[in-house]
């Protein structure tokens, strides 16, 4: 099983992790551990440092990229705060564009048909 098809299949099964991506790691590694067939309750800490470091688990920052890329695509499996996530981004990148110049004021009246 990918890497995609577990984040797929966790963020489809479990909404709790569709606004965590720590939960979401965590979940993943576990499924991963047990998919090779190791009990993760006689695994030190030491082991599953040194699975991620030789590769065998999936890197948190993929799997943040995965969940957010279907949550973009797939409405139903977007968390309760993705909306919130999204506005604060779109803010972020205005005021980046007004401090380099490239718009002079934000423009609040834009009417939308």
């Amino acid at each position: 099983m990918t890497n995609k098809q577990l984040v797929l299949e966790m963020i489809s099964k479990y909404s709790a992790l569709r606004d965590n991506d720590n939960k979401l790691t965590a979940n993943i590694w576990n499924k991963q551990i047990q998919l090779k067939n190791l009990d993760i309750n006689t695994l030190t800490a030491s082991d599953i440092l040194r699975m991620f470091a030789n590769g065998e688990l999936a890197h948190p920052t993929s799997i943040r990229r995965d969940r957010a890329k279907f949550q973009e695509v797939n409405v139903h499996l977007r968390g309760v705060r993705y909306k919130e996530r999204q506005t604060k981004a779109q803010e972020s990148y205005k005021q980046k564009m007004l401090q380099k110049g490239l718009y002079k004021e934000k423009n609040y009246n834009f009417e939308q048909e």
